[in-house]
């Protein structure tokens, strides 16, 4: 059994808006090397828990928790699932927390903070430059989006090669306004910490926000809805795109055109990844906004089965 004064288990906290790459960077990092006994726990918004699915680590080292930081569920669950660890004959090494994309992470940080038996390391937070601009002016999500930007101790950059110099640093000086002190790193390159490095100086401007003392959460909407396998590719896409105001984020393991894939969609982007065939049918599970545009997207989806 652990020792009650053993050294605390440090905590890596990934955050970071729906679709910004948070998987890719724990697959990413796990293939950069980790101690053995790394655990990992994933959080995903859905009722299948994709995001686990695709994480390259098997075993016992990974936990899923199914809540979505929806609401109070998750500190019910999380608080669970890390007094459980920390009673464990032979705790993990480290803790590596990925959040569903709609969570706040000071909300898990302060956690971590009080459970015994862990400490925080740092907070991670991925930021899609592509999408960026949009999701922060966007007045339902934009609070959100810059609250985990504002929370972050690195920030890792994600989606920018198709920008040019004047917008990429535009960019720079909105993110250094909602968090002056993180370090910068880009999700592309090495994970290690000397691939980090402050950001540049910015023009001294008032920042343009400052977290609220009570947040309030937009009012998100999740589904989970069965498709034909005798979907294709192009109806899907057409039919997300035609309700893309109501949609956040799409995700599943699909069959369409003749093929097996996981499919992802976010920010108006849609991935369809070849893959084994899998049990059961087809799946597609989904957040969004709620409202007309979100509801009509779910009406249009079921007369696809």
């Amino acid at each position: 059994m652990a020792e009650p004064d053993a050294d605390p288990i440090p905590v890596i906290l990934i955050a970071g808006y729906l679709g910004a790459g948070k998987t890719t960077w724990v697959n990413a990092h796990l293939r950069d090397g980790v101690a053995p006994d790394t655990l990992v726990l994933v959080n995903d918004f859905g009722t299948i828990n994709i995001d686990a699915e695709l994480i390259d680590y098997a075993g016992e080292r990974l936990l899923k928790l199914s809540s979505g930081c929806l609401c109070c569920s998750l500190s019910d669950e999380l608080g669970t699932q890390l007094s459980r660890i920390g009673r464990w004959p032979e705790p993990p090494a480290a803790l590596i927390i990925e959040t569903s994309g709609v969570a706040r992470p000071r909300r898990i940080a302060d956690m971590i903070r009080v459970a015994r038996r862990f400490r925080l390391a740092r907070i991670v937070t991925l930021v899609d430059l592509a999408s960026f601009a949009q999701r922060l002016g966007d007045s339902r999500v934009g609070e959100l989006v810059a609250d985990q930007i504002a929370s972050a101790d690195t920030l890792s950059l994600n989606r920018g090669d198709d920008l040019d110099d004047a917008e990429r640093e535009g960019l720079m000086r909105r993110l250094q306004s909602l968090n002056l002190h993180a370090q910068v790193a880009h999700a592309d390159a090495s994970v290690d910490s000397s691939a980090e490095r402050p950001p540049k100086p910015a023009p001294v401007r008032p920042p343009t926000f400052r977290p609220a003392a009570d947040d309030r959460d937009p009012d998100w909407q999740r589904f989970a809805i069965a498709l034909p396998s005798s979907l294709s590719r192009q109806t899907l896409e057409s039919l997300l795109t035609e309700h893309a105001d109501g949609l956040a984020r799409a995700k599943g393991f699909l069959q369409a055109d003749g093929r097996n894939y996981v499919f992802q969609w976010s920010g108006g982007r849609a991935e369809w990844t070849p893959s084994a065939p899998r049990p059961g049918a087809s799946q597609l599970v989904g957040i969004g906004l709620a409202g007309d545009s979100f509801n009509a997207l779910i009406s249009a989806l079921k007369a696809l089965a």
